[in-house]
């Protein structure tokens, strides 16, 4: 059945992507925001090749310069939702599309983060680690603010392990319909790279938290899960975004 297929059930359709470049994952999450056949909701899950740096829509380009040399030449990519950069490698990436009529989409933005998040810190203290979400009076965190990599400093609402962030997240919303996505960091391979990661687990491990994710995500939004495949329509539109994001007028743009 194609992704964009509907039936009298209310489904979570839920995608597994291999790892894919920068500019691909942008466009395939940005398919989704705007594929209003996709209802009344989309989570996909996928890993990064070769390791990126994504810019929040906001910050500068010529702040990469600034980085130590260990990740200065990464690939870059911009997003469209905003926050501070992160450096995508080792990593659980999740993308969650809602339309307005699941109730939470209605809501101010600070009510799904907390609820997506909380569904990870649930996984994981199954699962042996000591994780909590940041307290409310941790402030809502802003690239104009805050530092460079949105992982040195965590934010409301963002899941943390050992006192530093492990997970946080980042919105796009247009009428009607909301995409939220974001990192669960596996491990830390570059020196720079900042917060707090899961000590490199097994593929097993990871495959068995992404299920136990995907389950408890569904519960609370009170939908049935439903593995789903691209259709060949939607790739097309997300192949045509693509060339957006790979193009250097979009990632340098500020």
């Amino acid at each position: 059945m194609p992704v964009e297929a509907s039936g009298p059930h209310r489904y979570l359709h839920v995608l597994r992507d291999p790892p894919l470049d920068g500019p691909t994952n942008m466009a395939r999450d940005e398919a989704l925001l705007y594929c209003e056949r996709v209802a009344p909701a989309a989570l996909r899950i996928y890993f990064w090749d070769p390791p990126t740096i994504s810019l929040g829509y906001f910050q500068r380009f010529t702040d990469v310069a600034k980085l130590p040399a260990d990740v200065r030449d990464l690939p870059i990519v911009r997003r469209a939702t905003g926050g501070g950069a992160i450096l995508h490698d080792r990593e659980i990436t999740y993308s969650l599309l809602l339309d307005e009529s699941i109730p939470i989409a209605r809501k101010a933005p600070v009510e799904l983060y907390r609820t997506v998040h909380d569904c990870w810190r649930t996984v994981l203290v199954q699962a042996g680690f000591e994780t909590s979400l940041a307290p409310e009076e941790f402030p809502m965190p802003s690239p104009r603010s805050g530092p460079f990599f949105c992982f040195e400093r965590p934010g409301r609402t963002d899941l943390l392990h050992d006192g530093a962030k492990l997970l946080g997240s980042a919105q796009r919303r247009i009428p009607g319909r909301v995409l939220q996505h974001g990192s669960l960091m596996l491990e830390q391979r570059f020196r720079t790279h900042p917060g707090a990661d899961l000590h490199a687990p097994s593929h097993n491990a990871a495959e068995s938290w992404i299920e136990q994710f995907i389950s408890e995500l569904s519960e609370r939004l009170h939908l049935i899960p439903q593995p789903q495949v691209w259709s060949d329509a939607l790739l097309a539109d997300a192949d045509q975004r693509r060339e957006r994001y790979a193009c250097a007028e979009w990632t340098q743009r500020r």
